[in-house]
């Protein structure tokens, strides 16, 4: 009886351990975009975390600034001035949707577009 016993309180603890569910909440999704230059170099690089609200904007030159502009109408709805090759860019301040984001260099200006999703932070 004592086998009995001990072998379903076993098994209950096995099962029990192996049958929860996680429960952390949606998994963070990471969004790379990489624009290059027409001989294949990598000019910029943008990395969305879903679980961010900034997303991280690195380019091969140091830019001056960056812009972030409507697709359809070519509107300015964001921009900022920078100095070296890395900055983050404030997703809060932008609404869901995709737009043009146009970087500064001293030779070049870098388009690329970009989609903003909801953050889930």
């Amino acid at each position: 009886m004592k086998k009995i016993v001990f072998i379903l309180a076993i098994s209950l603890i096995g099962i029990s351990t192996y049958a929860q569910e996680s429960k952390s909440g949606p998994k963070e999704k990471i969004t790379k975009y990489v624009t290059t230059f027409p001989n294949g170099d990598e000019a910029i690089t943008i990395t969305d975390n879903s679980r961010s609200t900034n997303m991280e904007l690195a380019s091969s030159d140091d830019f001056y600034k960056y812009e972030i502009l409507e697709t359809s109408s070519h509107e300015l709805v964001h921009g900022e001035t920078n100095r070296g090759n890395v900055c983050a860019i404030d997703k809060t301040k932008l609404e869901e949707g995709t737009y043009t984001l146009k970087v500064y260099t001293e030779d070049f200006v870098i388009t690329s577009d970009i989609t903003i999703g909801e953050s889930e932070s």
